[in-house]
């Protein structure tokens, strides 16, 4: 038979039943060639090291939902600072050189200004974040908050967070006079939770019973979700608020934090209309900075929304760890708390200014985030194809940015796994790239509400070690077991003894 009579029977349909097979054979090629051989041609063709992949979900599923932190430590060690991994069927390139790093987050910044969506569109109310929208809309966002986490906005809610501060610690006392012991991480998230809800929202607890739920519900969305649900979750994100509820809460906690603001911002329009004097919180300040820069409903809710989870998550991990690196460090913990005697001996002089003058209390803190940076990994879109120092990172990968990894690399940070506050005096932070360390990322795309953050910590802390003397007990867990979700959290909880100081 000749090849093109070959030809004919293979391609030209002969009856219903053989164009049924051929379309059927056809669209297998396509699917076969699309989730098997496409992906690993796109991959080959970036020319870097990296772990094996499956077919359709990439490397998602590597080290489990609760280890990717582990996963990108260990791929660093078998393939370099720069490897490759797939994300479902797309192409991630991970650089864990400070100098490529800051290429993308600074230098190309127009090309690289954009994070990756891992499910597409993101789902309401989160869409119009400002950690998810894009270049123009992303900027406009942006420099509307930047005006409400200003210097000046900061120290008008210093005596406010005090308050909140003084209950922390009545807390914490009453928890460890009873049980022996506390889970500084519960109390620390109480804490972080209860500081956003009067300083962004302006409203305060009505019972004790409403702050153990606002925080479950806070915590329900940054928890790991566990297996097939997860791609569920990312690919379809439709379906995944129709079976959601017969698996876990996470639909019905947004929900609940949108329903709250929503009415919030409803009553802060109605008070403006009406000429009525309305608390200078921040959602205030972002809903007035919103008439004058056409910012609408839907984008206030959503930035007040990010504000409530990242602030409760990030901040109560970092107070939590900080505690532990003091318990387990006594000798760290009594330098800190020499300089605070000095610089700030009792809550009255507790100030703005103070808590930013305290250089101990700064390298505790810095050296806290970076043995556990809540955000351990970042990434970017890549809108044109370029080459950073030999490396090939074409328009159609993503840009991961290891920050977990970097931050325990012995190549910059020698002993990383070892608790040294000294590593960044002044001396020794300027002998690094700046990008060695990211617990707030770089360029103009880092964390907007770092201040408020950072002021935070370092308020519970100062009070901590004015108050209490922080001590392991049987149960705390030397080293830490963490995990990962939406953060980089402690996966049993963090235990501690306290004393009185």
């Amino acid at each position: 038979m000749a090849i093109q009579d070959i030809l004919v029977f293979l391609f030209v349909p002969q009856s219903i039943t053989h164009f049924i097979e051929l379309t059927a054979i056809i669209g297998l090629a396509i699917l076969i060639y699309r989730i098997v051989i496409d992906p690993y041609r796109r991959l080959k063709k970036l020319g870097l090291a990296g772990p094996k992949f499956k077919p359709v979900i990439g490397n998602i599923a590597d080290w489990g939902p609760t280890g990717q932190h582990l996963a990108l430590l260990e791929w660093r060690k078998k393939y370099g600072n720069v490897f490759a991994t797939m994300f479902f069927g797309t192409p991630t390139v991970w650089i864990g050189e400070p100098n490529m790093v800051r290429e993308v987050m600074v230098k190309s910044f127009s090309n690289f200004s954009n994070r990756f969506p891992p499910f597409g569109k993101p789902i309401s109310p989160f869409d119009k974040g400002v950690l998810f929208l894009k270049d123009d809309d992303w900027k406009r966002v942006r420099n509307i908050l930047i005006t409400t986490f200003s210097a000046s906005k900061l120290k008008q809610i210093v005596p406010l967070m005090k308050d909140i501060d003084a209950k922390f610690i009545e807390e914490l006392v009453e928890t460890n006079q009873v049980d022996g012991k506390v889970n500084i991480l519960d109390h620390a998230g109480y804490f972080s939770l209860e500081v956003v809800l009067a300083i962004i929202f302006g409203i305060e607890y009505e019972s004790k019973e409403q702050k153990i739920k606002l925080a479950r519900t806070a915590k329900d969305l940054v928890e790991p979700i566990q297996g097939f649900l997860l791609i569920i979750f990312l690919l379809c994100p439709s379906m995944w608020k129709i079976i959601e509820p017969y698996f876990g809460t996470i639909v019905q906690s947004i929900n609940k934090i949108t329903d709250l603001t929503n009415e919030i911002v409803k009553q802060r329009r109605k008070n403006l209309n009406a000429g009525l004097p309305c608390r200078k919180d921040m959602l205030q300040l972002i809903v007035e900075a919103g008439d004058q820069e056409k910012l609408s409903d839907e984008e206030i809710i959503s930035q007040a929304i990010i504000f409530f989870i990242a602030g409760y998550d990030t901040t109560s991990n970092t107070i939590a760890y900080a505690s532990y690196l003091l318990a387990t460090h006594p000798e760290i913990q009594d330098k800190l708390y020499q300089e605070i005697c000095t610089k700030c001996p009792d809550v009255n002089s507790i100030d703005y200014e103070i808590l930013n003058n305290l250089t101990y209390l700064d390298m505790v803190i810095s050296e806290t985030l970076r043995l556990y940076p809540p955000g351990f990994f970042s990434n970017r879109e890549v809108k044109k194809e370029v080459t950073i120092e030999g490396v090939r990172i074409p328009n159609d990968s993503i840009v991961g940015i290891p920050i977990y990894t970097i931050h325990h690399n012995p190549q910059f940070w020698p002993d990383p796994e070892q608790f040294i506050p000294e590593r960044f005096t002044p001396e020794e932070k300027a002998k690094r790239n700046p990008c060695c360390y990211l617990p707030f990322g770089d360029g103009p795309r880092n964390c907007v509400g770092m201040r408020l953050a950072l002021l935070e910590v370092k308020l519970a802390l100062v009070s901590l070690m004015q108050n209490l003397e922080l001590k392991t007990v049987a149960d705390t867990e030397v080293p830490l077991k963490l995990k990962t979700g939406g953060t980089l959290t402690a996966a049993n909880g963090i235990w501690l003894g306290l004393g009185t100081r």
